[in-house]
């Protein structure tokens, strides 16, 4: 602890994650050992730093494969940093969907697992059952085994589930996504409200007008970089015109040496 923890809730510096992956290896290259696979080492975050204030609400955006889930992963401690340090504080808790629950088991079932999981007493749980019952809204399927919901539904009761167990720092994967425009602007809404109680936000979403309709800043990641940060209308402005004028399936280049290995028929070749 410091001074600065007294302002700042995230701290992430230097942060790198690189995991392996392992794939056969094409016949036309085995070795007399017959070896059939290899591994491949994937950064899939590299050198990523910044900061989030205490009640504040950062959008992450990027295209897919740039980051942003590993990067949630790695604050809750899902995933192990390879260097860096993330120093947090306050409580976090990852809100992502179906985290915690039983896909066998009913709505009503999972809102006992998923807040259990989350850290909450079973009488907090037990408290708060009907609240988060209400704010799902999803009728008489809360009794039923969410193997019958929609995604929709799924993800209002994750998001319901996550924003009744009051952590210091929310971290939001995608989850805001879930259900129809009505319920969008009541999670919203509850995002807006535990910020007014100095909680800290950490939002990922591909949309860029909802990261600017609630957040205040934001960070842009790009193949696992930190392709640019600060006010939310700069970046999301930013990251838009990038979309237009770019290929965003371009960051995932770093991930070709692994693809070619795996499919090099599928690789175009040089030409004679």
């Amino acid at each position: 602890m410091n001074l600065q923890s007294e302002t700042d809730a995230i701290q992430i510096k230097n942060l790198s994650v690189t995991y392996v992956a392992v794939a056969e290896v094409p016949v036309t290259e085995r070795s007399k050992m017959r070896k059939t696979t290899k591994k491949h080492n994937i950064r899939a975050l590299n050198n990523v730093s910044f900061t989030v204030k205490t009640g504040e609400i950062v959008g992450l955006i990027g295209g897919n494969g740039a980051g942003k889930s590993t990067l949630l992963k790695t604050m809750v401690g899902v995933l192990k940093p390879s260097s860096g340090q993330i120093d947090m504080w306050g409580q976090p808790h990852l809100l992502a969907p179906g985290m915690g629950f039983n896909r066998k088991l009913s709505g009503r079932e999972n809102i006992i697992l998923g807040g259990l999981a989350a850290g909450m007493t079973l009488e907090e749980v037990r408290n708060k059952q009907q609240s988060i019952v209400d704010f799902a809204d999803i009728g008489g399927f809360i009794d039923l085994p969410t193997t019958t919901y929609s995604s929709g539904m799924f993800g209002r009761l994750a998001f319901a589930v996550a924003t009744h167990v009051d952590p210091d720092i929310l971290l939001i994967d995608e989850a805001l996504s879930a259900g129809d425009a009505g319920f969008r602007d009541k999670a919203v809404a509850k995002v807006r409200e535990m910020c007014d109680k100095a909680k800290t936000i950490l939002v990922v979403s591909h949309s860029t007008a909802l990261v600017g309709e609630m957040a205040t800043s934001a960070v842009w990641l790009h193949r696992g970089e930190v392709k640019q940060q600060g006010l939310v209308g700069d970046v999301t402005e930013s990251y838009v015109k990038f979309l237009a004028d770019e290929n965003e399936t371009a960051q995932m280049d770093r991930l070709t040496p692994f693809l070619q290995s795996q499919h090099p028929q599928d690789q175009p070749q040089p030409e004679a």
